[in-house]
């Protein structure tokens, strides 16, 4: 065995969205935050806990008799409790996979045989028939996690009635903890299947996980049999309270399960799609996807987000994202389009040559080494300024021969050079990136144009709309390069005006 280890560390400290434990995103109802204050006034604190007042109201909630109800420290208590209590070493257990991690956990703490039958590849439907082949006398417990965390996938009612019909010499456990998101129980089936036992939690919608909140629902000799394993002071007052108040203000929590329901997770399905980012159908407040990037889900902890990576047998690589309120949902937008989708989709790219392109370039030295030299040529501002607006991203390539040597120090070129790009700046016009190669033809390096030596990585790390960029520049070097990156050649004429040729090159 291995212990449960969830990627706590530093999330209370972290800034950003916490959108990785499928938590409520906001606190919980003010009455829940006003009756601990009151509590800790009422000087209790040294008296030992009791819960009729709580069972009766959660059993009002569930439509069930207070016999049939059981709290317990979170719903994972909940778990560990009907494991226990049900199997024994070697006993056969049947958990559909992937699933809650705590499943897992209690049925290796007993010793249990696991059966794993999967969710279905591509869909991840719930795996009926498979499970169903599985039942036999050695089988005493089946998990069903309805909705499935972390694959979202809902298991029909009918699924469930038709395992416990097949399975009545086995507990059927399911797993509502996602249950005012989904609104779907199968309470209903207890009285005629028995062998029935649901457990949830106050964890979710209600917005109270750090105080540890769950219950059973089951038949009373169930539950009777549970209440021998349960410590009678196992959940605290504090929560007890929380608990009540919560019950109390179920409209609070009604109008927050709605909205992240049946607006903010339908915005983000709707971006998904449009943004053909595949993600699966789910009941609950969260969304299982397929990220576009490697690096994703760092990606987006860099950005303020935290969502939950996942690995497990036909969900490899994917991440799995809480859905929050529409403003929030709203900044995850936002932020996706921003450093992930920025990254993903083809861009337009201007490659431009400098010397004879965007500045005068004498036809003597064919140096510019002097800011006195320095000449923007015609049409250049209002040519950079209308491919800016056309969201062309600029990129600068030039050869500048000897650069660096005795006879064409550094200095002298970064004078003018500095100088024209602040005359740029000034109106608006940066570019993204700025190659030159220095050396002489001689040298034979893999950099100089027409060689790509100079944008080799560029070209690896960013993609470019091959049908719109293209290259300008004066130089039968130029053309070749641009051939050698698969992208249009705007020719122009040495020291020629730059905005005519990209008209005339259909271009602007």
């Amino acid at each position: 065995m291995k212990p449960y280890n969830p990627p706590l560390s530093g999330r209370r400290a972290f800034g950003g969205m916490l959108l990785d434990f499928n938590e409520r995103t906001m606190p919980p109802s003010s009455k829940v935050l006003k009756a601990i204050a009151d509590f800790l006034k009422s000087n209790e604190l040294q008296l030992y806990p009791e819960y009729g007042k709580l069972e009766k109201k959660l059993a009002q909630y569930a439509g069930v008799t207070e016999d049939q109800i059981m709290i317990t420290n979170g719903s994972d208590q909940a778990i560990d409790l009907i494991f226990r209590a049900f199997t024994e070493t070697n006993d056969t257990v049947i958990i559909p996979s992937p699933s809650f991690a705590m499943f897992y956990q209690s049925a290796q703490i007993i010793g249990n045989k696991i059966l794993r039958p999967l969710y279905k590849k591509g869909s991840l439907l719930f795996p009926l028939e498979e499970l169903l082949k599985m039942i036999n006398k050695s089988v005493k417990l089946i998990v069903i996690c309805n909705p499935n965390n972390p694959t979202g996938t809902l298991a029909p009612i009918e699924d469930v009635r038709k395992i416990a019909q097949k399975a009545r010499n086995a507990i059927i456990l399911v797993d509502e903890a996602y249950f005012e998101f989904s609104k779907v129980t199968v309470i209903s089936l207890i009285k005629k299947y028995p062998n029935i036992i649901i457990t949830r939690t106050l964890s979710k919608a209600f917005g109270l996980p750090s105080l540890r909140l769950g219950y059973i629902v089951a038949s009373k000799i169930y539950i009777n049999e549970l209440l021998k394993m349960r410590g009678p002071y196992d959940v605290n007052m504090v929560a007890f309270t929380a608990a009540l108040a919560a019950l109390d203000d179920r409209k609070e929590m009604r109008k927050y399960a709605s909205e992240v329901m049946n607006q903010a997770k339908p915005m983000i399905e709707e971006f998904f799609t449009k943004n053909g980012i595949t993600f699966y159908q789910s009941a609950g407040n969260f969304l299982l996807y397929k990220p576009l990037l490697k690096q994703e889900e760092k990606i987006l902890r860099d950005n303020g987000i935290l969502v939950r990576p996942q690995n497990k047998t036909n969900i490899e690589k994917t991440l799995r994202i809480s859905i929050g309120t529409v403003n929030q949902m709203k900044q995850f937008i936002k932020v996706y389009k921003n450093v992930i989708l920025s990254k993903t989709q083809p861009k337009k790219y201007a490659f431009i040559d400098r010397d004879g392109t965007l500045i005068f370039e004498p036809q003597d030295t064919f140096q510019i080494d002097s800011i006195k030299k320095l000449k923007i040529l015609d049409g250049v501002i209002t040519g950079l300024k209308t491919l800016v607006e056309k969201r062309y991203e600029l990129i600068m390539v030039t050869n500048q021969n000897g650069l660096g040597t005795a006879s064409f120090p550094w200095p002298n070129f970064q004078a003018p050079q500095n100088k024209m790009l602040s005359i740029f700046e000034k109106n608006g016009i940066k570019f993204k990136k700025i190659y030159i190669c220095p050396h002489l033809p001689v040298k034979n390096c893999s950099c100089r144009k027409p060689k790509v030596g100079l944008v080799k990585k560029f070209l690896k790390e960013n993609l470019i709309d091959q049908e719109q960029s293209f290259f300008c520049g004066d130089k039968t070097t130029d053309r070749l390069f641009a051939e050698n990156i698969g992208i249009k050649y705007i020719p122009m004429q040495t020291n020629g005006d730059f905005y005519q040729i990209l008209t005339e090159g259909g271009i602007l």
